[in-house]
């Protein structure tokens, strides 16, 4: 009898023993098999160069600091801790955290939050965004008087360096002083190097008797030069796509 015991209690030992190992394995494939799946609520399309940033979190901080969850470290216009994106009761909302340029919401400076709806262009400095939800946060009640200006295709210089985006309306004077619409404050471009502006026949670029020269895809404009989508111009050092 005792010897039947003996085997008996070696016997459930290893039996158990074997079957958590079975449990533990299991536990541990169906953890990585069923890893939960983060789904997009939201998407900002930079309008520089249209990719696409996913938002997956009920708030995201954006900044130009890595400890931000969208990290803009290539845009010397967007503060290290610059906004928060975040999906409310009311709907999505994007709140101002003391940044230094501001930011703005279809071209208007918000003062501290201001809600979002599809299609809505935010600017971080010069980091210019559309917004897209993915149906979160679109229960919200949205006034249907006033009709939202579409922003996404409006006439703009993307900077090749750093994508950042200078919005264009009516005339733009680009140059080193501190005055110009777009200052480049480089020795290589002069105090007033150029002008872009709006005509009955479209958009022209003129370089301003500029010591080093204003080119359009690689040739040197004198007087007024047509632009159209894609052309590039380059001022100095620096090297815009135009867009429209």
């Amino acid at each position: 009898m005792e010897a039947f015991l003996g085997q008996f209690d070696y016997f459930v030992r290893y039996v158990f023993a074997a079957v958590a190992v079975v449990i533990l394995l299991r536990c541990v494939f169906s953890l990585f098999r069923s890893r939960p799946r983060r789904e997009a609520m939201a998407t900002l399309i930079n309008l520089a160069d249209d990719s696409k940033i996913t938002i997956e979190n009920w708030e995201t901080s954006i900044g130009r600091s890595r400890a931000c969850d969208i990290a803009l470290k290539d845009y010397t216009t967007v503060s290290r801790f610059h906004a928060v994106l975040a999906l409310r009761k009311g709907g999505w909302y994007i709140f101002d955290t003391d940044s230094k340029t501001g930011v703005y919401v279809n071209g208007k400076q918000i003062s501290h939050a201001a809600a979002l709806k599809d299609g809505d262009t935010v600017s971080f400095g010069n980091a210019v965004m559309k917004f897209k939800s993915n149906g979160y946060g679109t229960g919200a009640k949205q006034t249907k008087s006033k009709k939202n200006t579409d922003y996404t295709n409006a006439t703009r210089l993307v900077n090749l360096k750093d994508k950042s985006a200078y919005y264009l309306s009516g005339s733009c004077l680009i140059g080193r002083d501190k005055n110009c619409n777009i200052c480049l404050p480089v020795e290589t471009v002069s105090r007033e190097h150029a002008e872009i502006y709006l005509t009955r026949d479209g958009w022209m670029v003129a370089d301003l008797n500029s010591h080093n020269g204003t080119y359009l895809n690689g040739e040197m404009v004198f007087d007024a030069f047509p632009l159209y989508d894609g052309d590039i111009i380059e001022i100095g050092a620096y090297r815009f796509m135009f867009r429209e």
